[in-house]
């Protein structure tokens, strides 16, 4: 089957292309009404999840004055993918996944209402804080079981790089918007309050959810086996595969060292350079204004170049524009440096994502999925708490020169990996099996 040639047509093959068959995909996602639905639910959850990020470093620092404060929070937020992450990635090859997703958006949108809620009635806001944070990501990570495990089957396996792309400039634009907007609100109406917008995405989200009619389990009967084993099972792949191991090491690396990149910036141009919540949001804006460019070229390449390679060069721009930051003193300046660190990050981010999906037979992707967070999130809460620790001792300015030091250094060493260097293309694969 050709590739997308046009960028119009990157929302599916040329229409000169076959329709699908009864119960496959819409052959192009502009077709296909499941996708459109999740694609807008997704962008509004995307716009609250920003604001939050924005925000909460932004309430925490106000509370504490800490990094150590704001490093243990951000621990907490991860903690639940090393936990839980196996479980749920069981669950959900088991279970039906959009009603597992409709439940964690419903339960996360309450939960981050306690935050807002405890502000209005004058409760003590660190021990909600402290006490609500855990449990909403235990819910983002049932969420995002059911997530991995329904890409696939909402677009079909080849069209699984393009939308993972499309996703990802949804979330990336929502994290351009969301913290403009977080800067702007914290400012007027203060973080707690400014953090119920959040709520209200997750409820949006849910509602997004319930328009999906096309079944999102693998297809065929599951003879019936322990949950035990199943965990084995994707367990079992992921260690046996040499692209995919390569590439979940690099992907734990992106995800372990800057694992307080927003705090950082946060104590970089609130507290390094006495600049305001407003320039703190623009900057962090400009990051995801990156990511939206960058997940739109990474549309076109994830199927013209080799997703190793795409992985690779991100996590070197990303890593040398954060070294670069740790110098800048000028909004404008500071600005462009996130902006291009956005770009790059999104090129690693879809390599991923892509390979993931391509080289993962649709039974076992949940599973997989969950497996390969546990690595390459579960550990983050390390990453944070080092980090906080790290911003207590050298400050924003520091810790962001060591962040882009160490991301350079995972690439280069990533790059000698020869199974990460050959990973497949989906429209070379054309399947999603080993």
């Amino acid at each position: 089957m050709d590739e997308p040639q046009l960028a119009g047509d990157l929302l599916g093959p040329p229409r000169s292309a076959p329709a699908a068959k009864p119960g496959e995909p819409p052959e192009r996602l502009r077709d296909n009404r499941d996708f459109l639905a999740v694609l807008v639910g997704q962008a509004i959850s995307a716009v609250g999840d920003a604001v939050t990020v924005t925000a909460m470093p932004l309430l925490v620092f106000a509370l504490t004055g800490s990094g150590t404060a704001m490093g243990v929070v951000a621990a907490l937020e991860t903690a639940p993918d090393l936990l839980l992450g196996l479980p749920a990635g069981a669950l959900a090859d088991r279970w039906d996944r959009r009603r597992i997703m409709l439940v964690a958006d419903f339960g996360r949108g309450l939960l981050t209402a306690a935050v807002p809620l405890a502000a209005l009635l004058a409760l003590p806001l660190m021990p909600v804080i402290l006490l609500v944070v855990a449990p909403i990501n235990a819910l983002r990570v049932l969420f995002m079981a059911g997530w991995t495990a329904s890409t696939p089957m909402l677009v079909g396996p080849r069209l699984v790089g393009p939308a993972s792309s499309y996703f990802e400039a949804i979330f990336s634009l929502g994290f351009f918007i969301g913290p403009a907007v977080a800067g702007l609100l914290v400012g007027v109406i203060g973080a707690p309050a400014t953090l119920a917008a959040d709520a209200v995405s997750f409820l949006v989200s849910a509602a997004s959810l319930t328009l999906v009619r096309r079944p999102l389990q693998a297809p065929g009967p599951r003879p019936p086996t322990d949950m035990l084993q199943e965990i084995r099972d994707g367990v079992r792949f992921l260690a046996r595969h040499p692209t995919l191991r390569a590439a979940v090491g690099l992907w734990a690396a992106l995800n372990i060292i800057p694992a307080v990149l927003v705090p950082a910036i946060t104590v970089y141009v609130q507290g390094d350079l006495g600049l305001g919540a407003v320039v703190v949001g623009l900057v962090v804006s400009a990051f995801g204004l990156g990511s939206v460019i960058g997940a739109l070229i990474a549309a076109r390449l994830t199927t013209r170049i080799a997703l190793g390679a795409m992985m690779v060069a991100g996590a070197v721009g990303q890593g040398a524009t954060l070294f670069l930051t740790a110098s800048l003193a000028q909004p404008p300046i500071l600005a462009v440096a996130a902006f291009l660190a956005g770009i790059a990050s999104a090129q690693a981010a879809l390599g991923y994502v892509t390979l993931r999906a391509t080289v993962t037979p649709n039974e076992l992707l949940g599973r997989v999925g969950a497996a390969t967070r546990v690595v390459t999130v579960g550990l983050v809460p390390v990453g944070a708490l080092v980090g906080g620790l790290a911003l207590d001792r050298f400050s924003g300015g520091g810790t962001l020169a060591l962040m882009g030091a160490l991301l350079v250094a995972a690439a280069l060493l990533f790059s000698t990996s020869r199974a990460l260097r050959a990973a497949p293309r989906p429209a070379a694969s054309g399947t999603m099996g080993a």
